[in-house]
């Protein structure tokens, strides 16, 4: 059984993410905190964890930066309601390798679930490079999945 961290304020999406890749054999621990996502993985192993952009206090990229150090095996995917695959911060973190892969909410699990099992599966190397004549290298959409931004609903 795969163990990932899922950190977000939003308890709906939380529970969502629990339910839904609970079906695919995947165990959800949640937090809503960064603060707390950094003590969870200090203290046992994950998989993987998703992390949600916009939370309390430490924002989810700086999370993600925090535990890269802390744990830099651990492969992150970043969720955002907030932000999109093309915003600056987003593509800076994909490169430096702060997380290997972006959804926008609302998404369909079925992206999650792909995406979650593709970057573990590959793991954590280093920063992507950027599409170089004619996408040699990782192309930018091979890391980011924006699922669907209409009327999809996490059910």
């Amino acid at each position: 059984m795969l163990e990932v961290l899922v950190v977000d304020d939003e308890k709906d999406i939380c529970w969502a993410l629990k339910m839904g890749l609970g079906d695919e054999g995947v165990h959800i621990t949640h937090v809503y905190r960064g603060e707390d996502a950094m003590r969870q993985v200090q203290g046992r192993r994950f998989d993987a964890a998703i992390i949600d952009v916009k939370l309390p206090g430490m924002s989810g990229i700086e999370v993600s930066r925090v535990i890269r150090q802390l744990v830099p095996r651990l492969p992150i995917l970043m969720i955002s309601g907030y932000h999109y695959e093309e915003d600056q911060p987003i593509l800076e973190g994909i490169r430096r390798g702060d997380f290997q892969g972006f959804i926008s909410k609302p998404f369909e699990l079925h992206h999650v679930t792909t995406l979650l099992k593709r970057v573990i599966r590959e793991g954590v190397e280093s920063p992507l490079p950027e599409p170089v004549n004619g996408g040699k290298g990782k192309n930018r959409k091979e890391v980011i999945d924006n699922g669907s931004r209409e009327g999809n609903r996490v059910v």
